[in-house]
């Protein structure tokens, strides 16, 4: 039974669902159960269910046809920037496909994210990333938690692109830190993304040297990549596969 806690009947009926949906209970291409049976499985009024399924359509995670009722859409049409499918996202165990996927992601993304705050990043843009490392380095003794102080030098970087497109990709980059962090922190040994790396590109937006930014950041993350890849079994990561595999 679905109870109200402060929030809205339907909200609670889409937070349900919508993590029943991310958790995989319903794939892609599955269709959920009918208005009926979800209202008397739940003990909730059908126009909370449709209001639901609304705004689980809007998220891009459902559609609704006539006489084929609703079926989960395929992961190309969900809305990975929306703040509920990423706190959904965050809430699972992921598994080694999503944790590769998300790195690809990040190493496609954050390299040219550097080489644009070196070119376009304002004197307080470079402090507030300058801020992100010092965050950083105080995680590593143990004073902060270090997730957040990786996502905010990340985040940093990318608000300071000055491209508003790229502004979405933060939330996604402290997403994918915080889904990612148990399996690096095992592979690495610590749980405070590499310091001195970091502080190399940081170093490089601050001289306003955009090619070594892209430089610096694509390598940082592409070590992290490869050794992901080595402890997956070298499946390809970033369009390299590590030595020695095949």
């Amino acid at each position: 039974m679905i109870t109200d806690k402060g929030s809205s009947l339907t909200f609670s009926l889409a937070q349900q669902l919508g993590r029943q949906i991310v958790a995989g209970q319903y794939p892609p291409g599955a269709t959920l159960p009918n208005e009926a049976q979800i209202s008397s499985e739940l003990s909730v009024g059908r126009t909370a269910v449709r209001e639901a399924v609304k705004m689980l359509s809007a998220k891009g995670l459902v559609e609704t046809r006539p006489r084929r009722g609703t079926q989960i859409l395929p992961y190309r049409d969900w809305n990975y920037f929306d703040r509920d499918v990423l706190s959904w996202l965050r809430e699972e165990d992921p598994d080694p496909a999503t944790i590769i996927e998300l790195l690809q992601l990040r190493l496609g993304v954050e390299p040219l994210a550097a080489e644009l705050a070196a070119t376009y990043a304002t004197d307080e843009e470079v402090v507030a990333i300058g801020n992100g490392l010092e965050r950083m380095r105080i995680a590593g003794e143990g004073r902060t938690d270090p997730v957040a102080a990786d996502a905010m030098f990340h985040e940093a970087i990318i608000a300071a692109t000055h491209n508003r497109f790229f502004q979405p990709f933060g939330a996604l980059v402290r997403t994918a830190l915080s889904i990612t962090a148990p399996t690096t922190n095992m592979i690495f040994g610590h749980s405070v993304g590499d310091l001195e790396a970091h502080k190399g590109v940081f170093d490089s937006i601050a001289a306003r040297d955009p090619a070594e930014a892209h430089r610096r950041m694509r390598a940082m993350l592409q070590e992290v990549c490869d050794k992901v890849a080595a402890w997956h079994g070298g499946k390809r990561v970033g369009g390299k596969r590590e030595a020695g595999r095949h």
